[in-house]
């Protein structure tokens, strides 16, 4: 009977006290949701509240004024009542200079955990700037301050704090994971009282719970690790969100960065994971609050996906808890999630397992049964590859050849091609909502990333000592040309995974205690080989340089890998694999004294480099919190700046209204998300250009509002998005963006093929078990 059988003949749904709970648990959500309406209180502060020590009231302004001022005067409203919630805070301005001068909200008498804002700076493109403030208790003496920054003029004209129901939708959701999870606890205990779950799963049950408890260490902090890449994918996070509420879906272009000019991160760095986080921006949890329970997923996910395919390859569910235990808490995937913040990494690493369980069901299974359903496990590895981290992708496709090359004679096997030109087509076909887009820019457009050629990699290289390391701390260098290894970053894959791997040599070495079947033995040294190729690949001793003057395309693919240190993903996975087999062969030999000394060195091993380098993160690492964007992040930052147009300058990305020529009137504007409004009137005789404050991307198109007619639009003074307007012109003018056909044909193209991936799926199950009966009658 299949597990699922034997839910359904628990008949749950039929106990009298299970459906007493539904009832009250259904009672319970809807008493939530009612706490969801009713939450619109305004709190209006006009400029009589304002206190200023400095400032004084100028009537054109209808607020206070500071100009001339020593930077950190202040505007304040004082002793603001508010009850515990969430709220939006909106302030009305001017000023003529850009992030100088800026607003927060302080309360000295809560602590500071239970008022949870960064503020915002200001801009001299808008009249108005709101942000963001979760008020965990009640306060009687908030004060929203202004301060002056020493340059240009400020003046300061009202506030008006809107009520959110942010809080109701976090108490629904958390209430709603609550049910859920008291549900399947309860369903679990049935389960067991009929069946008597055997000892051994509840017990790996229990230790991948410990694996990703410990896993999760620094999460457990109301602060985040504020180092490397982090600000920039919370950056994507926020795209997606600020995406998705302007209407936009698939996201494409994220329309608040770089001061609402909107950036194309999404089309060239995929975002498809990145979703549940900005689900969860949505709901109303701060950024840190998103940022923990996101990576928390991520943790449990590579746990899970460790485990079962680890578990599937060796046939042993327990060497699946041992080989996940050493990923998920391996130093290189610790470094990339908390340290670096490379969370385009960090999922990369999560799906590598399922690459090489594919790869060894396909080289080592191609007679049996199941064979040729091992596209799957490649489809989703390299699909989700594709669509979180392509660098990733592009290095597991470069192994990927070296494997095809080394068993080619396979590979041309009719039931090996086949699942391996199904993984190619699938994972295509799976990926083109991403890949057409991609592909259109990268072959129609010119961006700095396509100018990179010239930057080297191989001083970024490691020292053969950073693999052979024991101790790593949370440290800051990353270029060791100048320092050597001197507060080092923790680059390395930690001495458990080296240990495994001299064990497994000193195995082959004694051939006579061989009890591994030829295909775990070959598994066990194709993946020791190429973890010491990847780890090659990773030291400044390689010739990168070299390899980079060899022409133009080796120049790009090498100045795209930026760090050496990124070939440690695919080392740390092989290097896995090397543990699990050397496992495998100690279970084998039926030895228990040499299996758990193994066992318990590599547990020894782990705790002295992975357990030693979290607590180090949590006890020495600074703390970076940021609750909303405004002012946690800004809108500003965009890393390397690779998905900019060639020659673009983004210092120059303010907020401004349109730039108009003479005769040319603009009026009515408003500023939408990737678009803007205008009534516009050329009354020159010859065409006229107007500049929106829009950084161009293909995909933007300008509009007469009420005839419809397409007005020239393209890439003007410093690739804004530019409309001519004819002579004579009058009329509303419409400005957007819009996906070309062909990109939602991808879309479309993707969706069909996922739908029907399920489909077929669930049409394969249920004739299966229609065939069961069958089976038993004969």
């Amino acid at each position: 009977m299949s597990f699922w059988a034997r839910i359904r003949s628990l008949h749950i749904a039929e106990n009298k006290y299970f459906r007493i709970l539904l009832l009250a648990e259904l009672l319970f959500l809807f008493a939530a949701a009612l706490g969801l309406f009713g939450k619109d209180a305004v709190y209006e502060c006009g400029a009589e509240s304002m206190i200023s020590s400095t400032g004084v009231w100028v009537e054109s302004y209808e607020g206070i004024y500071l100009e001339g001022q020593e930077n950190g005067e202040t505007v304040e409203i004082q002793n603001i009542s508010l009850p515990k919630g969430t709220y939006r805070v909106q302030l009305k301005y001017a000023t003529d200079t850009n992030m100088v001068n800026s607003c927060s909200v302080i309360d000295s008498s809560i602590p500071a955990k239970n008022l949870r804002t960064n503020g915002t700076g200001l801009f001299a493109g808008l009249t108005q700037t709101d942000f963001d403030m979760w008020l965990l208790q009640d306060s009687a003496h908030l004060t929203v301050q202004v301060q002056y920054g020493g340059e240009g003029m400020l003046a300061v004209q009202g506030l008006t704090i809107y009520q959110t129901n942010a809080w109701n939708r976090i108490g629904l959701f958390v209430l709603f994971c609550f049910i859920t999870l008291f549900n399947v606890c309860w369903v679990y205990v049935c389960y067991d009282k009929a069946y008597r779950v055997p000892p051994e799963k509840k017990s790996r049950a229990f230790l991948l719970g410990v694996i990703v408890l410990f896993s999760s260490l620094p999460l457990m902090v109301d602060g985040m690790p504020g180092a490397g890449d982090l600000i920039y994918h919370l950056m994507r996070v926020e795209g997606i969100k600020d995406g998705l509420l302007s209407g936009q879906f698939p996201i494409r272009i994220s329309p608040n960065w770089i001061q609402g000019y909107g950036y194309a991160s999404p089309i060239f760095y995929g975002e498809t994971l990145l979703y549940p986080a900005a689900l969860f921006r949505l709901i109303g949890f701060s950024i840190v609050t998103s940022y923990r329970l996101y990576l928390l997923l991520v943790t449990v996910a590579t746990v899970l996906i460790a485990y079962f395919c680890f578990g599937k390859m060796f046939q042993n569910p327990n060497i699946g808890v041992f080989c996940s235990m050493l990923y998920s808490l391996s130093v290189y995937r610790i470094y990339k999630t908390y340290l670096c913040g490379s969370w385009g990494e960090t999922l990369g690493i999560m799906a590598l397992p399922l690459l090489v369980y594919g790869f060894y069901r396909v080289f080592s299974r191609e007679e049996e049964e199941g064979c040729q359903k091992s596209w799957i496990p490649l489809t989703a590895g390299f699909t989700l590859l594709i669509q979180s981290h392509l660098l990733t992708g592009e290095m597991a496709g470069f192994f990927t050849i070296l494997l095809c090359i080394l068993f080619w004679k396979r590979v041309f096997r009719k039931k090996t091609f086949f699942v391996l030109a199904k993984t190619v087509v699938y994972s295509a076909l799976l990926s083109a909502w991403f890949l057409v887009p991609f592909m259109d820019y990268m072959l129609t457009g010119d961006f700095v990333i396509q100018h990179v050629s010239e930057r080297t990699i191989q001083d970024r290289g490691l020292y053969l000592a950073h693999l052979l390391f024991t101790f790593f701390r949370g440290g800051s260098t990353v270029y060791f040309a100048d320092s050597g290894m001197a507060d080092t970053q923790p680059m390395g894959v930690g001495i458990s995974l080296i240990a495994a791997l001299l064990v497994f040599g000193l195995l082959l070495l004694n051939k006579r205690g061989n009890v591994l079947s030829d295909k775990e033995l070959a598994l066990g040294k194709v993946a020791a080989g190429f973890s010491l190729l990847a780890m090659l690949f990773s030291l400044s001793l390689f010739p990168w340089n070299d390899i980079q003057k060899l022409g133009s395309i080796p120049a790009v693919l090498v100045s795209s890998i930026q760090f050496p240190n990124r070939f440690l993903t695919v080392a740390n996975v092989c290097l896995v694999t090397v543990a699990g087999v050397v496992a495998k062969w100690q279970l084998l030999n039926k030895r228990r004294m040499q299996l758990s000394l193994y066992i318990g060195g590599m547990v020894f091993l782990l705790g002295i480099s992975s357990i030693f380098l979290l607590n180090d993160i949590l006890s020495r690492v600074d703390v970076f919190r940021a609750y909303n964007s405004e002012g946690g992040l800004g809108t500003g930052y965009i890393a390397g700046a690779e998905y900019l147009p060639y020659g673009a300058d983004a210092s120059r990305y303010w907020y401004h209204e349109p730039e108009c020529p003479e005769n040319v009137t603009c009026l009515d504007y408003q500023r939408k998300e990737l678009g803007a409004e205008a009534w516009l009137s050329n009354e020159q005789e010859e065409p006229a250009q107007v500049t929106f404050s829009l950084l161009y991307y293909k995909g933007y198109h300008a509009y007469a509002a009420e005839t419809r007619e397409e007005l020239p639009c393209y890439a003007g003074d410093n690739f804004q998005v530019t409309v001519e307007l004819p002579a004579g012109f009058e009329g509303e003018v419409t400005v957007s963006f819009e996906s070309p056909w062909y990109w939602r044909l991808g879309e479309i193209i993707s969706l069909i093929t996922l739908l029907s991936m399920g489909i077929s799926g669930l049409y394969g199950k249920k004739k299966k078990r229609e065939e069961v009966p069958q089976c038993l009658e004969d």
